[in-house]
């Protein structure tokens, strides 16, 4: 049963939505609930970057439908596979459209599909001119310069001052740099066709032309990409990341798995792309080309990179083995720096693949080496991973239409004799219906350091199962997405010391009545066995469940405003144990009509029993940042993002947020701490472009 407390919140909670029941539809969003779908299913800090980057690009050059090809559709990340191949489908059979609203009666397109689809495309009668001239790249080509701080506004114990005599017996008690979060990035663009940037940042608390930074930034990265010259598909140099198959052998990038969208479950690989994000770890840093000859690519590529990592053993001041490598790309502490660049990583690969318009068909090779010997300490969970300094994935993918049936898959051997296997399939029986299914094997000996294929946790291994999904539009405004996913792990895995399994399902209906009115309810609960954690050593099993429950609903009053609110609740039971969470917040969004500034905000507030029972939301912040935070505890929240054009060529945006917690004295632990109960931050960006 909820408690009085909870009751009475919870009651305010739903009075709450009651009073401001209208909600705005944001510019982009699909792309938000796509990052607030990932963010619910990992407690890891992801960077988006790359991914609003494309979208953005297509919102200001909207694609044409009549020539956009499957590769350029796949980057919006809205479209499944099977309704880019409909797309296709009928215009071969109709000829070129003359309205984006034909997309009505082509199989497999909602309303709401269509309204995500809407801000990217367009029609034109127009052919697209593709010849490239350096003058024009010269010409037309878009520069763009960001500088971003950031700063958590209360004193953290991290930056209180510490006298050398603490410093020399714990090394670690403070932060050697200033509490600020410095970006910088240049980048230029034409059209698709040349790509070329410098990115550097300093994470708060790292040191700043001082110290072990001397030249600035702690990290720097740098790109450049050639599209479509001659017989060069794709040329990259310095930083970036490579996509292949379905993800079992090589996918440096973000990999969407179960989300609300059970039709865009098959991934789409992009090959070589530049990399310009502030992620440390997850990318390349090389050469690589792609060569197209008619329908075969050939892909070729090699990285080396320094990388952080724990040093167990040293020979003469050369590091022997590792025990473990970091991926956090902080370097803010002394033992954080002592990890820094302390091996090589080198990557060698390559992809050849044959596309037809009903089929494609790849393999892909790798093989990673370490600069020496990653040496783990030996347990029960982690006794199948990666040891040593080298390893080899080989992999074959495929993709190909029968009627309505679209079927995917890629089979993969790791040299250390792992195998991993998915295989997945679309269906459109009727144009009211569409069937998703995805089956995966992932062997527990299966080592891929790049993988990130369709899975329930990290890693690829050690999992099987099946999902299923379907999409129904029953009557006008209406629509029904929902997912069951069986999956088992034959090994012992985090959390769980011993073989284990699970299931996790999820319903959301959504309603559209009108253009500027758009809601969705919708439930999604997960079960499954982990350490019940009352004892030391082996734990045995116990089952875990947890759900929620979301209403959200949006309307746009009028070109300026726009409203937004949403009520969730969240329910988490371990054994005998209950607990309980809710969260309601409502935006506003207004675009001033007589001065160029735009302005959004948000008031939340949020009461659960536990970390158990977080809840995570996405939030508006500026240009190409991102905040994805977890409620919990009790509280409240409240930011305010503005948005200045300046001038044509300059515009700033500011951001200020502060969490109030009723429930505590003490925020955080360790040098993060906060004494008090109240966090705030302020972002700052300024952009420049020409």
């Amino acid at each position: 049963m909820l408690s009085k407390t909870l009751r009475f919140n919870y009651l305010y909670a739903l009075l709450f939505v009651v009073v401001f029941r209208f909600n705005a539809l944001s510019q982009t969003p699909s792309f938000e609930d796509l990052i607030e779908n990932i963010a619910e299913n990992s407690d890891i800090e992801i960077d988006y970057s790359s991914l609003y980057e494309d979208l953005n690009y297509y919102y200001n050059n909207p694609l044409n439908l009549n020539t956009a090809t499957s590769e350029e559709l796949e980057r919006l990340k809205i479209l499944s596979e099977f309704q880019i191949k409909s797309l296709h489908r009928y215009i071969e059979r109709k000829g070129n459209m003359l309205s984006v609203y034909e997309l009505q009666v082509i199989p497999g397109f909602s309303g709401k599909d269509i309204k995500k689809l809407l801000p990217f495309v367009c029609i034109t009668p127009k052919p697209r001119n593709d010849e490239f001239r350096f003058k024009n790249a010269v010409k037309y080509g878009k520069h763009q310069l960001f500088l971003r701080t950031q700063k958590v506004i209360e004193p953290q114990v991290g930056y209180s001052f510490a006298s050398d005599s603490i410093l020399a017996a714990k090394p670690n008690s403070r932060y050697l740099g200033n509490p600020y979060k410095l970006y910088s990035q240049y980048k230029y663009r034409y059209k698709d066709r040349i790509f070329y940037g410098i990115t550097a940042e300093k994470d708060a608390g790292e040191e700043f032309f001082e110290g072990n930074n001397p030249n600035g930034f702690d990290f720097y990265s740098a790109h450049f990409q050639l599209n479509k010259i001659g017989i060069i598909k794709t040329l990259t140099l310095g930083d970036f990341q490579a996509q292949f198959g379905q993800g079992l052998v090589l996918w440096s990038n973000i990999g969407f798995g179960k989300t609300c969208d059970v039709l865009n479950i098959a991934k789409k690989a992009q090959g070589l792309k530049k990399y310009s994000s502030t992620n440390e770890n997850m990318f390349m840093r090389g050469i690589g080309t792609t060569i197209q000859l008619k329908k075969f690519n050939f892909t070729v590529f090699y990285s080396k990179k320094k990388i952080d990592a724990n040093i167990k053993d040293s020979i003469n001041n050369k590091i022997a083995s590792v025990s473990s490598l970091q991926n956090t790309g902080y370097h803010s502490t002394y033992s954080e720096i002592e990890d820094k660049d302390a091996i090589d990583e080198k990557i060698i690969g390559g992809d050849i693949s044959y596309k037809h318009p009903r089929f494609k068909v790849g393999i892909t090779a790798v093989n990673y080496r370490l600069g020496c010997s990653l040496l783990r300490e030996i347990n029960p969970e982690n006794q199948f991973q990666f040891r040593g300094n080298q390893n080899s994935n080989v992999g074959i993918n495929y993709s190909f239409r029968v009627s309505d049936f679209i079927f995917f898959g890629e089979e993969a051997y790791s040299f250390n004799k792992g195998k991993a296997f998915l295989n997945g399939m679309l269906l459109n029986p009727i144009s009211q219906v569409s069937l998703s299914a995805i089956h995966r094997s992932y062997g527990k000996k299966y080592q891929a350091s790049y993988a990130n294929a369709f899975s329930e946790s990290s890693g690829n291994r050690n999992e099987s199962g099946f999902y299923f999904g379907i999409r129904i539009n029953p009557i006008k405004y209406w629509m029904i997405n929902a997912y069951y996913d069986i999956y088992k792990f034959d090994w012992f895995k985090y959390n769980a010391d011993a073989p284990s399994n699970g299931n996790e399902w999820l319903v959301e209906i959504n309603y559209t009545p009108k253009q500027n009115l758009e809601m969705y309810f919708r439930i999604k609960n997960e079960k499954k066995y982990v350490n019940n954690n009352l004892n030391s050593g082996l734990n045995k099993l116990t089952k875990q469940s947890n759900l929620k429950l979301r209403y959200h609903v949006s309307y746009r009053v009028n070109k300026n405003l726009l409203l937004k609110n949403r009520i969730e609740i969240s329910r988490f039971i371990k054994a005998k144990n209950t607990t309980y969470g809710y969260l309601v917040f409502q935006d506003v969004f207004y675009d001033f009509v007589r001065v160029p500034i735009s302005l959004n905000m948000r008031y939340a507030i949020f009461d659960t029993d536990s970390y158990d029972t977080r809840i995570y939301t996405y939030e508006s912040d500026i240009l190409y940042s991102f905040s994805i935070p977890a409620y919990y505890s009790k509280g409240s929240r409240f930011y305010l993002n503005i948005k200045y054009n300046i001038a044509r060529f300059m515009s700033i945006w500011l951001k200020w947020g502060q969490t109030f917690y009723s429930d505590k004295q003490v925020i955080s632990s360790g040098l993060t701490q906060i004494k008090g109960n109240t966090k705030s931050e302020i972002k700052l960006q300024i952009r420049f472009k020409l």
